[in-house]
């Protein structure tokens, strides 16, 4: 009994080891904020998220859940406001450092420049 208990624990740990039991996702990795692409606006911010959205009509709530946890609320001003559309692949660029508020969606302030 004990041999069998411990082939089965040996065998899950080779399975985690070789990445067919307990491979991690690519969309874990983190995100740079230095790109991304405009997937709603509103008022003077802009909701920016790390890759290309399928369905940009789907539900924002949608949009946000599959793109968890990368997604950011920036304020911009109103050139840059006025200068994307949702779609828009935009390159973000954060004046003195820019300071990033982590909750979900994040928030910022900052400039960005279609790409």
């Amino acid at each position: 009994m004990k041999r069998t208990v411990l082939f089965l624990a040996f065998l899950l740990a080779l399975l985690c080891v070789v990445g067919t039991g307990c491979s991690s996702n690519n969309s874990d990795e983190r995100w740079d904020y230095r790109d991304g692409f405009v997937v709603a606006k509103e008022g003077d911010k802009i909701l920016v998220v790390r890759d290309k959205v399928a369905d940009s009509k789907a539900p924002l709530s949608e949009i946000l859940e599959n793109a968890k946890p990368n997604a950011m609320w920036i304020s911009v001003d109103k050139a840059d406001y006025d200068a994307v559309t949702v779609d828009d692949r935009v390159s973000i660029n954060f004046p003195n450092g820019g300071v990033i508020n982590q909750s979900y969606p994040a928030q910022t302030t900052a400039d960005v420049d279609k790409k």
